[in-house]
């Protein structure tokens, strides 16, 4: 039996990732700073897996000597690791690359035989921005190392969709823009089945989005026909936006990367392969009858 460690284990893509990688037979190890999030389904309606892995390492990326032994045994890491919002300590550097930079280190100490990492679609269209650079930064990392390697690069997730259906139920929905900048979402059980998928494979680059495509406006209106609400539209220029970035640069980097980004994908298309089989229509009538994402 294969072992894969999944690191990142907590978050919307790496609870699909590894059960995914449990049902189709390989052993799961588990990197996870907090093993107690994983013990109940996720906020985004990802699975409860506590009792699904093989193994649970409780580690922080940020601390080198949590990680010994870390990938002792394995043979395919897969990352999904990042700072997924402010922690106003650590910089998406800190986490995006050197954090995984480590556990590469880790891996090829031990002799690991793949390496899956999820970066951005549209990387090289928003290279302005900290974290993608650091995203990218360690994918040059993975390139240069050795390892045999698969980049997926997502147009996002269902989950960051979800933000619409909180929207319309606060009865204001914010749009950047036009809002019809297109981009077609994928599903976190969708994308998992295509990392695995990776795990057997000699593609080293898969550009990944889901089966629809929607203008950001196409995505509020179907927030609010399924919530059933008609919130106040709240539209915000790109200029106003670019002013806002100016201003919160010198307020915290991680919030202003997460402006940055949102200008960014409100001035490009954001449209990859449609793959999986799982529609964001369903996904918020799931959210809609829970009331909140």
């Amino acid at each position: 039996m294969k072992k894969v460690l999944v690191a990142g284990g907590s978050g919307y893509i790496g609870r699909y990732a590894a059960k995914e990688f449990k049902e189709r037979g390989y052993g799961v190890r588990l990197l996870v700073r907090n093993p107690e999030k994983i013990k109940t389904a996720g906020e985004h309606g990802e699975p409860q897996i506590h009792d699904l892995v093989d193994e649970i390492v409780t580690g922080d990326v940020t601390r080198p000597e949590t990680l010994e032994g870390l990938c002792k045994g394995v043979d395919i890491v897969f990352s999904s690791l990042g700072m997924t919002r402010p922690d106003f300590r650590h910089s998406s550097f800190d986490i995006d690359y050197e954090g995984n930079r480590r556990i590469l280190e880790r891996a090829l100490a031990a002799g690991v035989k793949k390496f899956i990492y999820i970066s951005v679609f549209n990387a090289e269209k928003m290279m302005d921005i900290s974290n993608i650079r650091a995203h990218e930064q360690f994918v040059e990392e993975l390139r240069n190392s050795g390892i045999d390697y698969t980049v997926i690069r997502p147009t996002g997730y269902f989950s960051d969709m979800g933000q619409f259906i909180n929207m319309v139920n606060s009865g204001f929905m914010v749009l950047i823009g036009d809002g019809d900048k297109r981009s077609n979402p994928i599903h976190g059980a969708d994308l998992a089945k295509i990392c695995v998928d990776a795990a057997e494979s000699p593609e080293k680059e898969i550009d990944a989005g889901g089966p629809d495509i929607y203008s950001f406006r196409e995505v509020a209106e179907l927030a609010a026909r399924i919530a059933g609400r008609v919130p106040v539209t709240v539209p915000i220029p790109l200029w106003i936006g670019d002013l806002l970035l100016v201003f919160a640069r010198f307020i915290n980097r991680d919030i202003a990367d997460i402006i940055a980004f949102a200008l960014s994908v409100s001035r490009i298309d954001s449209v990859a392969p449609r793959k999986g089989t799982r529609h964001l229509e369903d996904y918020f009538v799931a959210l809609a009858s829970k009331g909140s994402a």
